[in-house]
């Protein structure tokens, strides 16, 4: 059974909408000022953004990415994506999404507004977060139209096993949609799930511009998957959804390859430096390996750190008392001026903070 039978029928017999009339010299087509306010980076902002200027962004970005452009569309940011699949394959309180806690909160955040089921399959601490086919089966439920996997995963920053993935593809052909959240994926020293996308038609990616890309201002990501996939997303995708700036000025830094690759190996690097002095420091039980730009930390502290940092301006994440991350933070890799200024303010909290007898046993 193909997968297009798990999208609402109702949407998928939806004609795409394709602008047209945007070459001519004269636009008096789609009620426009013929001026502008303002100029910027030569862009006509009166003007709806050109098809042709987002064809060429997406052929540019299917070739970084490995695919072939008809395997991509353009999306604002991965949030979009991850609100275009739940409302594409969702139908309010009917079908599910199973994801993997503690994960990304947007993935809930979006099955709620749609009215869908949520199927908590929790990942244990103990197993160093990692997911298994065996609690994959025994969450899964039959209206499950959506298996929402994160890799690497954002708060745990560990790996989901590609072969793990193209297992659960094979085993839910035709019943489940897999979904692969690789927002964080440039970090890791690994291959791209979207090498799988050739062979399994219920394999769908997120990509993002956000992370390792540095362009978050710019809210743009995309969705991968085989083309006819691809195709059924166009249909719910309003027109000119990527305004034309977006498109110029991701077009242009995306000329800068060795700005990228450098920026990559800087925040791994610092990444690795940071990881090892956060070890030396005894309020952390513990310090998980990263594949990504940030470092999930277990501390009986966190509040506290959470508290003196933003006191020293300084935002790091805590989590909430309900969260399996309750005893958690996560911290981004910042500059290495930044770095240090984090390992001097939790080199103070434990010298000056009322309960350490003897503070100097803190740090190793």
């Amino acid at each position: 059974m193909s997968i297009l039978n798990l999208i609402r029928p109702e949407l998928l017999n939806t004609p795409n909408y394709i602008p047209g009339g945007e070459d001519a010299a004269h636009r008096l087509h789609a009620n426009e000022l013929p001026w502008s306010p303002i100029e910027l980076l030569d862009i006509d902002l009166n003007f709806y953004p050109k098809f042709a200027l987002q064809k060429q962004l997406q052929e540019n970005l299917a070739s970084r990415f490995g695919v072939a452009t008809d395997q991509l569309v353009l999306t604002r940011g991965s949030d979009d994506g991850i609100d275009l699949i739940t409302r594409l394959f969702l139908t309010a309180g009917q079908d599910a999404l199973m994801q993997f806690s503690p994960t990304f909160p947007m993935y809930a955040f979006y099955v709620r507004l749609q009215q869908a089921e949520l199927i908590q399959c929790n990942l244990e601490q103990a197993d160093n977060f990692d997911v298994s086919l065996e609690k994959i089966t025994q969450s899964w439920q039959p209206n499950c139209k959506v298996i929402m996997f994160c890799s690497p995963n954002n708060p745990t920053a560990n790996l989901v096993d590609l072969d793990l993935i193209a297992k659960v593809c094979q085993l839910y052909d035709g019943r489940s949609l897999i979904v692969v959240d690789e927002a964080y994926i440039e970090f890791a020293q690994t291959q791209s799930v979207t090498t799988l996308i050739p062979q399994y038609e219920n394999l769908v990616v997120l990509r993002t511009l956000s992370k390792a890309s540095g362009l978050a201002g710019l809210r743009l990501g995309c969705i991968l998957a085989q083309a006819h996939i691809i195709q059924a997303f166009s249909k719910i995708i309003a027109p000119y959804s990527i305004s034309s700036v977006a498109i110029d000025l991701a077009s242009k830094a995306l000329d800068r390859d060795e700005w990228f690759s450098s920026a990559i190996k800087s925040i791994q690097t610092y990444r690795d430096n940071l990881i090892n002095e956060l070890q030396t420091y005894s309020i952390f039980e513990k310090i998980y390996p990263s594949e990504t730009n940030f470092i999930l930390a277990k501390t009986a502290f966190a509040k506290e750190l959470t508290a003196r940092c933003r006191k020293e301006s300084i935002e790091i994440r805590d989590f909430p008392p309900h969260s399996l991350l309750h005893d958690h933070l996560r911290i981004t890799v910042g500059t290495e001026q930044q770095n240090q200024l984090l390992l001097s303010t939790l080199s103070s909290f434990i010298n000056n903070e009322s309960g350490f007898k003897n503070a100097e046993n803190l740090i190793y």
